[in-house]
Order: C-alpha cells, then sequence, then structure tokens
C-alpha cells in the first residue's frame, strides 16, 4: 500500500489556526455551485471506494483521521452525498459521540442520535432523519453521553448496523481521530474498513504512522487515504481557471469477507 501523501506540518501551533468555525466548514460540502475539480475528485473517490467494497457483503465504512482538524467529518459527509448522487441509498451515522459536528453542518437537531439509541432511549427509526440531502439520511449524534467508549463498545452497535443494512447501499460512520482516542477502532468487527483522511501540508509523517500502527494492532482495514485541501497553483487551460482545491486518492485491495470473519 503506497500512501506517500502526507507531508510535513509547518508547526504545531499551526493546528489551532486550521480549526474551521462551523460557518466556514459548510462552505465545503459539495453543491451545485462546487468547482468541478472538486466534484471530479470526489467522484473519483466514490469509484475507488466502490470497488474496494464490491467483493465483501457489509458495505459498512468508517472515516477517521489522526488528529482533529485534518477534515474527516467534512470528507466523510462529502463522499455520502457523492454516494447518494448515483441513486444509491446512503446512511451517515456520526458516532464521533465527544465533538460531533455533522449535525452542525447540516443544521438539524441531536436531541435524539446514536448515543440514545445505543443507550436504548429511543428507536433507530426515531434518531434518523430523513432525506438530508436526496437519497442521503443522517443519524446525529445524539447528545453528548459521559460514556462514549461504553456505548460503541456494547452490542447495541452492532444491533444498531444491522437494523439499517438491509434499508441501505452504503454506510458511512463518522469516527474520532485515532490518535485521540480509540472509538474507531471499536466498530472493526462490524465494518468493510477504513477511510483515512490526511491533510496536505498539516498531518505529521509521525502522527499517520502512529494512527496506523493502532489501526493494525487492532486488526483494522485501511481501504485508502484521501488527501484534501491542497492548494494548486499551476496547470493549463480548464484547470488553471477553475481548480482551487485538489483531492488525492488511493485505496487498497478489498478485503473479502473471509478475510475480516464475516
Amino acid at each position: 500500500m503506497n500512501i506517500g501523501i502526507a507531508k510535513k506540518s509547518k508547526s504545531s501551533g499551526h493546528r489551532n489556526e486550521l480549526r474551521r468555525s462551523k460557518t466556514t466548514s459548510r462552505k465545503y460540502i459539495l453543491n451545485e455551485g462546487t468547482k468541478f475539480i472538486i466534484s471530479e475528485g470526489y467522484n473519483t473517490a466514490r469509484t475507488n471506494l466502490m470497488f474496494s467494497l464490491s467483493q465483501v457483503t457489509k458495505k459498512v465504512v468508517v472515516f477517521t483521521s489522526a488528529n482533529p482538524a485534518e477534515g474527516k467529518s467534512t470528507n466523510c459527509l462529502n463522499m455520502a452525498i457523492t454516494l447518494a448522487s448515483t441513486g444509491a441509498k446512503v446512511m451517515l451515522i456520526d458516532l464521533d459521540l465527544r465533538k460531533p459536528v455533522q449535525h452542525s453542518l447540516l443544521k438539524i437537531s441531536r436531541t435524539k442520535g446514536a448515543s440514545t439509541i445505543l443507550s436504548g432511549m429511543c428507536t433507530v427509526s426515531e434518531a434518523i432523519t430523513k432525506n438530508v440531502r436526496p437519497n442521503l439520511d443522517l443519524i446525529p449524534s445524539g447528545p453528548i453521553p459521559p460514556n462514549p467508549a461504553e456505548l460503541l463498545s456494547s452490542p447495541n452497535t452492532g444491533k444498531l448496523i444491522d437494523v439499517l443494512q438491509p434499508h441501505y447501499d452504503y454506510i458511512l460512520i463518522d469516527t474520532p481521530p485515532v490518535n485521540i482516542v480509540s472509538d474507531s477502532q471499536l466498530l472493526n468487527d462490524y465494518i468493510a474498513g477504513i477511510v483515512f483522511i490526511i491533510r496536505d501540508g498539516y498531518t505529521k509523517h509521525t502522527d499517520l504512522q502512529r494512527a496506523l500502527s493502532q489501526i493494525k494492532l487492532a486488526n483494522g482495514k485501511v481501504l485508502g487515504f484521501m488527501k484534501t485541501a491542497c492548494q494548486v497553483s499551476g496547470g493549463t487551460g480548464y484547470y488553471k481557471k477553475k481548480s482551487y482545491y485538489n483531492y488525492n486518492y488511493s485505496y487498497s485491495e478489498p478485503a473479502t469477507d473471509s478475510e475480516q470473519g464475516k
């Protein structure tokens, strides 16, 4: 698996400066006015992801990153939108039960959501927000619980995914950064694999190596990497005029169900 796409950040103090407000982050959500090169980047990533999942039964994918502020939540949402644009039925679940943002990006309530489902306080259907975009449904995080790791490691997590699977072609899950907490690794038994977000000029090699080591230790499967926020300075013709952000994608070979023990 060739990574070769992360660069050293200029300084650790640069991290707080790169944190976007929710209003700013909403500007990066795909819409009719999104620049062509960005849309095409996501279309390419969608194709690669679909091929990676073509040999598995559970088309359930976790999105994560090494550290905060690397764009995992925005990219998870944009990939869900891109998959849904094909006519596929897509569910997005916000399982970042510590610092959730999907409800804010989409301007919906999180009074009910994943935390209230997993704690038995509401049913799955009560927590679903339908059609946040065409063909895309969302389960927000719900109220922030005092015990997120315990909720995610409970049998109710597997039951939630089992309930949703017959109704959706793809299920994408937003989870906390790997180097902050181990929450994403608690889902390995229920998913096809992980899409790992790398931010250009920000993600450090050492942070990436540490995160990948933790994923490997927990027997996780990395489906691929998304390199985001690349400034495009060159190019000719159409792309020179239209490009602002560029996205690179690299996917590993898909895991079969037998390899995953499912």
